[in-house]
């Protein structure tokens, strides 16, 4: 085999090892189980592929990083000491190891390294260096045997092999190991190999070699591409005497230089009265089949290394409407599993003396996540988000969650995601207040729903309808205890418009330089000024499993304006018509002689545009579940344009 030479032939004892297995041709034989140090770094070394193999999960694995949940400052602390450290780099290059056989980190700082290291004992920058050692330069030293001990058949200390200086004891406190999976109990294999576990390299040996000498193979055959065959009557005569091989020799030198070859075969083309003469002819090898061989190859390597075939071989997806996602989506599976199995627990164990030795203030409250292997287009973030947003929206009507509380988890969840760069140094300028959507009215303010008497305008024209804009709503424990007992009162009914992007960009495109926020814009379903039990409008059966009711595209639609300036969007839907006449039967008013289905878009509609001419927005309308309020009649002063 091309990968061990003749230098190292000498340090395989083939006595000392298990399981052989050969090369095609049984030239050389590498052993499965015991490799040494030299005979794993020549295959790695030696073998591209191999190389690859063993590479890119360790690559893909620490891609990404780690994202740390603690504040702003301890991240920069935490951040400057990996980097000080080289640590991302460096559990790269364990994790390789990891891969040929093992490898460790050795945690050094000052004192004696065979005495215990504890994470209080760690200052900061006390962590001097991490580095990196191959199993063949840290040695195991005296197993635990005790069944009952935590530590079984872990070493009590480990010999770092200083060369020609005397080996140096460490604690094993020191030392943490990044191991191959666990090899079967019941083995005949040492305790050290136990330790270090299943090697990579050995599971993936066999189908890099057949990949590699099915490629140098094709090789050798590509040079025979086109044989010259040149054919002489009475060779073997000819070769009877020296006049007679010095004829052929320069009569085979004329002959292969006038056809600019390499590659010439003679043979002896006949004898007697068949013999046709010197016979000079050309023969070409048909390739036909041979590419589809050689993918077979590869494909059960990628099977064997779990690698993707089209990330191992660095091609794009073949076949009709192939783009690979499926193979590359679990391959990101196989990562993240590896990220959490194998080189999580790593990083835990070093983690307490990195915190401490990055001097932040709180080390046991701070944890990390994986960073996303894969980074999602614009498009998809974009999607993500709406999504996002709907959802929060629905908590929202649906009156789940307290809004202080919500409005600082939303907060979080956009700086975390990285949504709004800049976002948290921004809300610590504003008053605590106005931050989480507090207005003075909320904070105190008497907004007793008995206590309003006055008229005040349009109900089903209000941006926010009788809530006003969503950062000026009442607290949704107030809601509650509203809704507590069965007093009549006067009262609100509106369905939040889920899908309001899709309508507001409608009306950005049609010439709108303002609308309302999507989050204020809805449709009214009951404005009551007359007192009512709400625990009497009982739940609406038309709506669905999610309490949604959804207007279908087209339909009777037209854009129009109603009282003093507001345009919007009315639209037919009989299942909002049927409930406004079950509230009103069960002793609500409404103060307009119908009931107009509709969703306000604005109150400043642009100057020259003509309303009338306008199509209306076609789409779907989704409405979320019904919200009971108090009446606000003085939800025109709160509403707001953006």
């Amino acid at each position: 085999m091309a990968w061990i030479t003749d230098s190292l032939r000498g340090a395989i004892d083939l006595a000392s090892r298990l399981n052989p297995f050969s090369r095609a041709g049984g030239v050389e034989t590498a052993i499965a189980g015991h490799f040494t140090h030299q005979l794993a770094i020549a295959a790695y070394m030696s073998s591209g592929m191999l190389r690859k193999v063993i590479a890119i999960p360790a690559a893909d694995r620490t891609q990404k990083w780690r994202d740390w949940q603690a504040d702003k400052d301890d991240i920069t602390k935490i951040e400057a000491e990996e980097k000080r450290l080289g640590l991302r780099a460096k559990t790269k290059e364990a994790e390789v190891l990891r891969g040929t056989g093992g490898g460790a980190f050795i945690l050094v700082t000052a004192g004696d390294h065979d005495s215990p290291l504890t994470p209080e004992s760690v200052g900061p920058n006390g962590l001097v260096a991490v580095n990196v050692v191959s199993r063949w330069e840290i040695t195991p030293k005296d197993f635990e045997k005790d069944l009952a001990s935590p530590n079984y058949r872990q070493p009590r200390y480990f010999e770092v092999n200083g060369g020609e200086k005397t080996a140096q004891p460490i604690h094993p406190s020191r030392v943490i190991c990044f191991r191959g999976d666990p090899i079967p109990s019941a083995t005949s294999f040492d305790e050290i190999e136990t330790f270090w576990g299943d090697c990579r390299l050995l599971q993936v040996f066999t189908a890099v070699q057949n990949s590699d000498h099915t490629q140098a193979w094709f090789v050798e055959l590509v040079k025979k591409a086109k044989l010259l065959r040149i054919g002489i009557p009475d060779l073997l005569d000819m070769l009877s005497s020296e006049e007679g091989k010095r004829n052929l020799n320069e009569r085979i030198a004329l002959i292969a230089s006038g056809e600019s070859t390499l590659n010439a075969t003679v043979y002896r083309s006949g004898t007697g009265q068949d013999d046709p003469g010197e016979k000079i002819d050309d023969y070409q090898i048909n390739f036909s089949g041979i590419p589809a061989f050689m993918d077979a190859v590869d494909q059960r390597l990628a099977a064997v290394s779990g690698i993707p075939f089209t990330k191992l071989m660095g091609r794009s997806p073949a076949g009709m409407n192939a783009t690979g996602e499926s193979d590359m989506s679990n391959w990101w599976d196989t990562v993240g599993d590896g990220q959490e199995n194998e080189t999580r627990p790593c990083l835990e164990q070093l983690d307490p003396f990195l915190l401490r030795s990055a001097g932040v203030s709180k080390p046991d409250d701070i944890w990390w996540l994986w960073a996303p292997l894969r980074k999602p287009t614009e498009k998809e973030e974009a999607e993500t988000f709406k999504l996002l947003m709907e959802a929060i929206g629905a908590l929202i009507d649906g009156g789940m969650v307290p809004r202080e509380a919500l409005a600082q988890a939303v907060q979080n969840l956009i700086e975390e995601r990285g949504y709004m760069p800049g976002l948290a140094d921004a809300l610590k300028k504003i008053p605590e207040a106005e931050r989480y959507g507090l207005s003075p009215e909320d904070d105190g303010g008497d907004d007793d729903p008995s206590a309003i008497q006055a008229r005040g305008g349009d109900p089903d024209l209000a941006g926010g309808g009788g809530s006003g804009s969503g950062a000026a709503r009442r607290a949704v424990t107030d809601a509650v205890s509203w809704l507590s007992d069965a007093t009549p009162r006067p009262l609100y009914v509106q369905r939040k418009l889920l899908n309001a992007a899709d309508l507001i960009a409608w009306a950005k495109e049609n010439g709108f330089a303002t609308t309302l926020p999507a989050s204020d814009m809805h449709v009214t379903v009951l404005y009551s000024r007359s007192p009512v039990d709400p625990m009497k409008m009982g739940r609406d059966w038309r709506e669905d499993e999610k309490g949604q009711i959804i207007v279908r595209p087209g339909g009777p639609r037209v854009i129009e304006k109603l009282g003093e300036n507001a345009v919007v969007l009315r639209f037919a839907c009989h299942d909002l018509d049927w409930r406004h006449k079950d509230m009103i039967e069960a002793g609500g008013s409404h103060d307009w002689p119908e009931y107009m289905p509709h969703v306000t878009l604005s109150y400043e509609a642009p100057d020259g545009l003509d309303i009338d001419m306008l199509k209306p927005f076609n789409g779907a309308l989704r409405f979320g579940p019904e919200i009971f309020e108090p009446l606000d009649l003085d939800w025109k002063r709160k509403v707001k344009e953006q």
